[in-house]
């Protein structure tokens, strides 16, 4: 579909193409008339078309380097972003594991004064039994002066013999209590140490989760840096792609200026060619297809199927298969034979002069697969200027056809009320 308004390249291509070949006409027809000699004309024309195919080149590969500068924006930005994410999952992870450090440094606390506190068990369980020693050895020291004859004072003492048993019993009882006690504070402090084993056992335990959980904090302390890196590494990449954009940017409006003036010399040529040509004349049109299967879609606002933008359609589309012939609709020059970057795909464009009514009409025909035509000819009406297809904005194999009253599709007017349908 032809856009009611092109971007700015788009219509300076266009003006061009179509100014060339008007251009190229009106030297085949003034051959005879011109006062200017052919050959200087064309050698003119020849120069200006080389330096217009170089400013064109050197666009198209400013316009490849500003795509590329904004693929690599793009990517580095994307990039950013799921780093950013990263980031944002590992400082999680982070947060969790010194939750979790701090948990375990205090356990490895609590356990700390358990062991303290068992220890301070027994080292006085150690000061009791060094007590009971004592006594347990002052008693052995007072049993061996009996044995020595301190008994025999105390025997003579003894009135009965129920007195004399008793006695016996008691020392005998005395001796077994010592030794139970000793035994029974030997076995606690046994068990005391066994429990100091145990916390020290588990602190251990403690310290090695520790260590691991602080091997794994460093390990994600260290990504998160990387990652830091990473996202900063991809800033200064879309940087220098936002930079690389302006500079392609830059280019390409300094190359359209040299387009502009390079134009303007060729429209003067015209200008000064058309006052010296005789206008083109036909008598009126036949339809560009031999057969089609039905108009997909009529002159008139809608919304494009393709933009989704509500605006005119300035013509009428045939349904038909790809590589059905596309003929001319009147005899004229082929002012524009190329791809389109407004929509069209490959498009051709004719200037057939003035009909009986006394207006100039052009013609143009939309989408095609392939282009017979060449730019700058002359063409008969009914000869194949190319194929039907489904390039530029198209949803389908079909003929866009406009027709212009005038050489530009601001005259745009219904096909159907001048083309046979």
């Amino acid at each position: 579909m032809k856009r009611a308004k092109h971007a700015k390249r788009s219509r300076l291509g266009e003006r061009l193409r179509r100014a060339v070949c008007l251009l190229t006409a009106a030297l085949c027809l003034m051959v005879t008339a011109s006062a200017v000699p052919e050959a200087a004309s064309a050698t003119s024309v020849s120069d200006l078309q080389k330096k217009l195919e170089q400013i064109q080149s050197s666009m198209a590969q400013h316009r490849q380097e500003l795509a590329d500068a904004k693929k690599r924006e793009s990517a580095a930005a994307a990039l950013e972003e799921d780093l950013r994410e990263q980031v944002t999952v590992i400082q999680g992870q982070i947060a969790v594991l010194k939750g979790e450090i701090a948990q375990v440094q205090n356990a490895i606390g609590e356990k700390q004064q358990q062991i303290t506190a068992k220890q301070a068990e027994i080292d006085q369980k150690e000061i009791d039994i060094e007590n009971q020693w004592e006594d347990f050895k002052t008693f052995m020291g007072a049993m061996q002066e009996l044995r020595e004859g301190g008994s025999v004072a105390m025997l003579s003492a003894v009135t009965d013999l129920y007195q004399l048993l008793t006695f016996n019993e008691m020392m005998q009882d005395i001796s077994v209590k010592e030794t139970e006690m000793l035994d029974s504070l030997e076995a606690a402090k046994l068990e005391l140490e066994n429990d100091y084993k145990q916390l020290s056992s588990e602190k251990a335990s403690l310290e090695t989760q520790k260590a691991n959980l602080d091997a794994k904090n460093y390990q994600m302390q260290a990504k998160q840096s990387e990652l830091t890196a990473s996202i900063n590494q991809a800033r200064m990449t879309q940087e220098e792609a936002e930079a690389a954009q302006r500079e392609a940017q830059e280019a390409i409006e300094s190359d359209e200026m040299d387009y502009e003036a390079v134009q303007g010399q060729i429209q003067a040529i015209i200008s000064s060619a058309a006052s010296k040509q005789s206008d083109l004349s036909f008598t009126g049109f036949i339809c560009p297809l031999r057969t089609y299967s039905r108009i997909s879609s009529e002159y008139g606002y809608r919304t494009n199927p393709v933009t989704g933008v509500y605006k005119l359609h300035g013509g009428t589309d045939f349904a038909a298969p790809g590589g059905t012939p596309i003929y001319a609709a009147a005899s004229g020059y082929v002012s524009v034979a190329g791809w389109s970057t407004g929509g069209y795909g490959n498009y051709v464009v004719i200037y057939h002069g003035t009909m009986s009514d006394g207006k100039a009409y052009s013609t143009l025909y939309g989408h095609m697969s392939r282009i017979a035509a060449k730019q700058g000819t002359y063409v008969n009406q009914g000869d194949i200027i190319g194929y039907v297809g489904s390039t530029g904005n198209s949803t389908g194999n079909h003929l866009h056809l406009e027709v212009w009253q005038g050489k530009t599709n601001a005259g745009r007017v219904n096909p159907r009320n001048y083309v046979p349908i």
